[in-house]
């Protein structure tokens, strides 16, 4: 079962969210060719990238429409809807009415396909369903803006700091040049001098211009493994020096990774599950999907509170325990490596099913700029 709090089975649901859960791939394929033909983001994203972390949402919805089962909606304790909106901005050509747009097909092909395979909705479904769909477009759209406000602010900074700082130079040089009682150096100092003007003006209209998504460019140097072997070695490793139980379960995943920041986050993440969780065991699991890794760490402890969640990922931020030894740079490293790969990290906390963080990458991250087979 795939979903973002790595506690669910097929045994967990009840027979219609199991129904819904076999029609996935139904769902995804009917879902990608339509998002394709109206969605022009997505001309050369690749199916694992454009895909992102919806196989994870489509999980956790049907989770959320099994009655009982401890999960309000599908965006409900997770991060992933907010993943998505930040590797849409990363990695795609995407536009925040396009991001929008991919939910509503995804919602419209889920309701087509389940009426053709006879599945009705009550109103409480309906309403899960709505509500899911509702946070999940707000989320990923808040951090899909949250990027690009933030890199037209690195780009502005550069205009008005790197690039302007040299042309105050030039115009104050230019009237005092003016001052001259040489009439040829007078009329040069104000040709230089307009030429600055209309330069600076310059400088501020391309700072409305500036529109593009950041895709990340930094560089990392990809060669061809199998995560699981690496995951066993970390738990391994891990049980031999805490008390806390740390097991492994999953299948192979090949993958086009770099090996060592993958190791290090990996490490980051399972060295965090047992800090702050409550000493009981630890899970990573690993698994594939539509041409993604998926590798989760869950533990049981106290669940992260809803405000704390996004500044964990912030550099010099820790959990609630700060007593406990660490300087707070763990998370947010293990964000950067993800997104490094064109992926995200996935967080899913609640007091029923515990604390999750799910790496979830594409397989073959040779399409972000590297270095080369290590």
């Amino acid at each position: 079962m795939f979903s973002t709090d790595l506690t669910s089975t097929r045994d967990d649901l009840s027979p219609k969210s199991a129904h819904i859960a076999s029609l996935r791939e139904q769902v995804f394929a009917l879902w990608e060719q339509e998002v394709r033909a109206r969605i022009s983001g997505t001309e050369g994203v690749t199916h694992p990238v454009l895909v992102d972390t919806l196989p994870l949402f489509y999980g956790n919805l049907v989770e959320a429409l099994t009655p009982d089962f401890p999960r309000e909606n599908a965006a409900s304790g997770s991060s992933a809807a907010a993943g998505h909106g930040s590797e849409r901005a990363r990695t795609t050509e995407y536009t925040a009415v396009e991001v929008v747009e991919e939910y509503h097909i995804l919602r419209k092909v889920l309701l087509q396909v389940c009426r053709k395979n006879g599945i009705a909705f009550d109103e409480r479904e309906m309403q899960v369903i709505t509500d899911s769909f509702d946070q999940a477009i707000r989320e990923a759209v808040n951090e899909f803006t949250e990027i690009q406000k933030d890199f037209r602010a690195r780009v502005a900074g550069a205009l008005t700091h790197d690039m302007r700082s040299p042309l105050s130079v030039i115009i104050g040089a230019a009237n005092l040049l003016a001052r001259s009682t040489d009439d040829s150096v007078r009329h040069l100092a104000a040709k230089i001098h307009d030429n600055g003007m209309r330069l600076e003006t310059m400088f501020k209209q391309q700072l409305n211009l500036v529109q593009k998504a950041p895709v990340r460019v930094d560089r990392i140097a990809v060669s061809h493994w199998d995560i699981l072997p690496l995951a066993r070695e970390i738990c391994e490793h891990q049980n031999a020096v805490q008390a806390a139980v740390c097991r492994v379960s999953g299948h192979e995943t090949l993958v086009w990774w770099d090996r060592m920041l993958i190791q290090r986050a990996l490490e980051n993440l399972v060295g965090n599950a047992i800090k702050y969780g409550d000493k009981k065991e630890i899970l990573v699991h690993v698994s594939s999907l539509h041409g993604r890794a998926i590798v989760s760490v869950h533990n049981t402890g106290n669940p992260i509170r809803e405000e704390k969640r996004q500044q964990l990922f912030e550099y010099l931020t820790r959990g609630d325990a700060t007593e406990k030894p660490g300087w707070g740079i763990g998370l947010a490293f293990v964000q950067d490596v993800a997104a490094r790969h064109g992926g995200t990290v996935v967080l899913d906390s609640s007091e029923e099913a515990g604390t999750t963080f799910t790496l979830d990458i594409p397989c073959d991250s040779r399409h972000m700029h590297c270095d080369g087979p290590a």
